[in-house]
């Protein structure tokens, strides 16, 4: 078995209902969880939990009045609740895109496996299981499994830059995540914006400015001090990338994933077209209820003849994409079908309907058409 470590922010509208849809994906891969949720929306949240799992009692520790200034020290503080050596990291943001039998099954076969972590969103990026053989690596039916050595690390800055020792995204041994939260147990100085803005404007962007707070710290962590590039109250400051990796930490057992388990829902990081609202499987709905008529005097009229089909998808071209793109389409003559895979209707001369863009959809014309859109 494995503990579930639920520690969070949830400040928005949008978050709690990222919550709401994730969290139940996952909740049968622990009889222990350990939750304790901060910001505007707890109580909604801790509420919601108790309401929709009878067996929360059982299962569930809730956490209270831990220091939100420190999410290392609040953490430290939840791990001694722990019951399993093995610690999953949940983010509301991930959606778990396999049954959960299957995440059951990795679990297991990463303790099988004595791996210390693996990363469990943003497939492929770091470690690509395409560009791992050259390591010799062991497998088996869920991972690519290798050990991480201290005389790996200046190898794979030049190989595999993008990879993080240690992510948020993480199913993690309890003694690594430990070990982890020690590094960050001084006195933290948060580094200003503007200096990181400085710094970058001189060329000390990724991975220089994590190589050089990296050799910082490693001189002022004698006299109890740590400076950081992310404020003590969120947990970015726990993640390593190969340029300010702790040797100390090291050996590891990594795991690869061989297949996609976790996604996220708007965050491609980096990575072209991997977030769940580039691929068009984030929202599970297609058609929106607004009812308000847009001004489509000055669009671009477009026809189909009968029969004939159209197809469409939109999402901007930006790193990370929070705002679903929505689509206003106006039949001018004729008659459409419109469909996804969660719905179809028809519009008919004059008549009209809102939609998300980013959800493949497509045009069939039932009589020849001429139709309209705007997308904002």
């Amino acid at each position: 078995m494995i503990t579930a470590l639920c520690n969070i922010y949830i400040g928005s509208e949008e978050k709690s209902a990222l919550f709401k849809e994730t969290f139940p994906l996952v909740y049968k891969i622990s009889d222990n969880w350990l939750v304790y949720i901060r910001g505007k929306y707890n109580k909604q949240v801790v509420a919601f939990i108790k309401k929709e799992f009878k067996d929360h009692v059982n299962n569930i520790t809730f956490f209270n009045n831990l220091d939100d200034s420190n999410w290392a020290k609040s953490t430290k503080i939840m791990l001694g609740k722990s019951k399993y050596d093995y610690i999953h990291v949940f983010l509301e943001d991930h959606f778990l895109l396999k049954p959960i039998n299957h995440f059951k099954k990795v679990v297991q076969s990463m303790q099988k496996n004595k791996i210390d972590y693996f990363q469990y969103s943003f497939f492929d990026i770091g470690f690509s299981k395409n560009s791992i053989e050259h390591l010799q690596p062991d497998i088996d039916n869920n991972f690519y499994s290798f050990d991480l050595k201290t005389q790996d690390i200046s190898k794979f800055q030049k190989t595999n830059s993008a990879f993080y020792p240690f992510s948020l995204t993480a199913v993690c041994s309890k003694k690594y995540l430990i070990n982890l939260l020690v590094i960050e147990n001084k006195y933290l100085v948060h580094i200003s914006k503007y200096i990181q803005a400085l710094m970058e404007n001189v060329y000390f962007f990724y991975p220089r400015n994590r190589a050089f707070w990296f050799k910082i710290n490693q001189i002022v962590k004698y006299i109890g001090l740590r400076f950081v590039i992310y404020p003590a109250a969120t947990p970015f400051n726990l993640e390593k990338s190969l340029f300010c990796c702790d040797k100390k930490l090291l050996p590891l057992r990594i795991g690869v994933l061989k297949e996609e388990l976790f996604a996220n829902w708007d965050d491609d990081n980096k990575l072209s077209n991997s977030s769940l609202i580039k691929r068009g499987l984030y929202p599970k709905y297609f058609r929106l209820q607004e009812k308000n008529n847009l001004e489509l005097s000055d669009s671009k009229d477009y026809t189909l003849v009968k029969g004939e089909k159209s197809y469409h998808q939109y999402c901007p071209d930006i790193k990370r994409t929070t705002t679903i793109p929505k689509k206003y389409i106006c039949v001018k003559v004729g008659e459409l079908e419109i469909s996804s895979d969660f719905e179809t209707f028809v519009l008919k001369t004059g008549q009209s309907a809102w939609v998300v863009a980013n959800i493949p959809h497509q045009y069939r014309a039932i009589k020849d058409s001429v139709y309209n859109y705007k997308i904002i």
